[in-house]
């Protein structure tokens, strides 16, 4: 594997969280703009068409090293459940505020326990079922006081799409966790916008989608910001512990809040906000008794 270009060698792995996570909300912003026009499976076809070329420049670039026959079936794997989690969150995105979306998504954490005891045959600890339980009660906060939601069936599909959304991309990281032990970063971010561009690219052709010529330079930054994302927090996670850079997530509510409010005039309801600490709450309980239980050299 060779070896990390400098700027991000030289550059703190929370730094590089950081502006991971600025640039998810940055593309999540762009595809709630292209949603007024185009839907989902457009979008989302062309956020990894574009998301393609620039992860496979960079494998290019980096000479990165793709898996075998075998690992490439793995990945393939994982592809789909990454390509269903994309839909329902652009899904999401289209009709719910982005700090609302973001909030929603923050549940994934705690979902990784129960899907790693139900693939990885991994114990579940009593407290990863409380914060789950506290989580839950977190978005339950988050989705009250929109005006008018109680007779909005679109509104409902919003949050169930963003609830079944953030359950696909823990589902995607516990697949990760196989993978990741063998695989190059970069080899891992290409493919993991290779096959969803294969699968999705046939069904864009027969919906006969396309977007506009005026529109692609937006479409292109989509797909160059994913990419930037998970290179960026791929990079930061490798060289340094998860506990240590994994509040540099939830800074992803406040530049959600700012793009959504000056791009699109949405002010977070106090809701929102009371919801998102309670369920960033469940996941630094979760956190604080794993590590408690590393500390302690308890197995799970």
């Amino acid at each position: 594997m060779r070896a990390a270009p400098p700027f991000l060698a030289n550059t703190p792995p929370l730094a590089l969280a950081l502006a991971g996570v600025l640039l998810g909300c940055v593309m999540d912003a762009m595809v709630k703009q292209l949603g007024f026009t185009y839907g989902v499976i457009l979008i989302a076809t062309a956020r990894y068409v574009f998301g393609t070329i620039f992860a496979g420049a960079t494998v290019l670039a980096l000479r990165a090293r793709l898996p075998d026959a075998a690992g490439l079936r793995r990945h393939a794997l994982r592809a789909v459940v990454i390509t269903a989690c994309s839909l329902l969150f652009f899904n999401c995105l289209t009709i719910l505020p982005i700090a609302e979306a973001t909030v929603l998504v923050f549940c994934a954490p705690l979902m990784i326990s129960p899907l790693a005891r139900w693939l990885l045959g991994e114990a579940m600890r009593p407290a990863a079922t409380a914060a789950l339980v506290v989580g839950f009660v977190g978005v339950l906060v988050t989705v009250q006081g929109a005006e008018g939601a109680a007779d909005n069936a679109r509104r409902v599909e919003g949050i169930v799409s963003g609830v079944g959304a953030a359950a696909l991309y823990a589902l995607s990281m516990v697949l990760l966790r196989q993978l990741s032990r063998k695989d190059d970063a970069v080899a891992v971010a290409f493919l993991s916008n290779l096959f969803p561009m294969i699968y999705l690219l046939p069904v864009a052709i027969v919906m006969g989608s396309a977007p506009m010529p005026g529109d692609l330079p937006l479409f292109a930054l989509t797909g160059a910001a994913g990419f930037a994302m998970w290179f960026m927090l791929t990079s930061a996670y490798s060289r340094a512990q998860a506990q240590s850079i994994a509040a540099a997530e939830y800074t992803g509510l406040i530049w959600s809040a700012m793009l959504g409010y000056f791009f699109f005039a949405e002010i977070p309801r106090w809701q929102v906000w009371a919801g998102a600490a309670v369920v960033v709450a469940a996941v630094i309980m979760s956190a604080w008794d794993a590590r408690q239980r590393k500390t302690r050299g308890l197995a799970d």
